[in-house]
């Protein structure tokens, strides 16, 4: 694992005493946050993620089959945060519905904010099925909806490992407007796994480097520079999808690494055969990330 510590010297002069300290910037960590999504974002070729989470196969693989796990996931998390049966609840990129279906089953006012067609669809589609009161969703990305829109202010808001956001400040400052109570937000505390198969093949294929996402610690930080003081737990990330033979796999990296020749997928087969893990259950990427729940009261 690699890990970055950033120095940074900032002198400033106090004109009345004249001592001298040494500071970070205003919005430092902000901006650290907005630098490494622009640059994630710049990548040429990169839109895998996109197209990859508009892919109704591919949610039906990772999400739809297994959606007891899921479902028992979500059900600990809305345990851990304490969320009240009933409460209103903002649920920002909710994905396929795997907290606001459960949250709504426990008779809970969601708003899921969710601007992918697919995971849209597959949202309702869950919601249906377990005939729970209705899901309000709002199908764009969090930062084109207004505050009018949502409505009344929100006992929870949740952002679930899904904050592909370039201004991180605005974001948050928008979530601290229409909320009244708590904010949960669980973000990478290490590179997720498919940030570290770009990392290591994403030079190989395209030529150029792949920056990984800004991590947990940026998003600490940033929040401490906006004055607010959060709680922040350690938790294990999710685990690498399984492939059930080195085909399967060579195929699913082929497609989210944006692959077009020959050459390339023949770099990726050598890959899988060198460090994909293999036990009863399949083919994966070895390891496990770590992530981040980080929450405060709204004051």
């Amino acid at each position: 694992m690699r890990i970055t510590i950033f120095i940074v010297e900032y002198l400033t002069h106090d004109s009345a005493t004249g001592s001298q300290s040494f500071s970070l910037p205003p919005h430092f960590w902000q901006n650290q946050w907005k630098e490494q999504r622009i640059a994630r974002l710049a990548v040429p070729k990169f839109d895998a993620p996109h197209s990859f989470w508009n892919d109704k196969m591919k949610l039906k693989e990772h999400f739809i089959q297994n959606l007891d796990g899921w479902r028992n996931q979500a059900e600990e998390r809305i345990s851990l945060m304490g969320i009240r049966d009933g409460s209103r609840v903002l649920d920002i990129g909710a994905g396929t519905g795997n907290l606001s279906v459960p949250l709504a089953v426990h008779g809970c006012d969601v708003v899921a904010v969710e601007p992918g067609e697919a995971m849209s669809e597959a949202l309702l589609i869950y919601q249906q099925q377990q005939q729970t009161r209705p899901i309000t969703l709002i199908q764009k990305p969090w930062e084109d909806v207004n505050k009018v829109e949502l409505g009344d202010p929100f006992d929870v808001v949740i952002a679930s490992y899904s904050l592909m956001i370039t201004d991180i400040g605005a974001a948050i400052q928008k979530m601290q407007e229409i909320c009244t109570g708590t904010i949960h937000l669980f973000w990478f505390l290490t590179q997720p796994l498919s940030s570290r198969l770009n990392t290591e093949l994403w030079p190989q294929i395209h030529g150029s480097e792949f920056p990984g996402e800004p991590t947990a610690d940026y998003l600490w930080q940033a929040l401490y520079e906006m004055g607010i003081y959060a709680n922040l737990a350690v938790e294990p990330g999710c685990e690498a999808a399984y492939f059930q033979t080195i085909d399967d796999a060579t195929h699913d990296f082929y497609q989210r690494l944006n692959c077009t020749k020959t050459e390339q997928e023949a770099i990726i087969r050598r890959y899988c055969e060198t460090f994909l893990e293999k036990n009863s259950n399949g083919y994966r990427v070895a390891g496990r990330a770590l992530g981040a729940h980080i929450w405060w009261d709204v004051e």
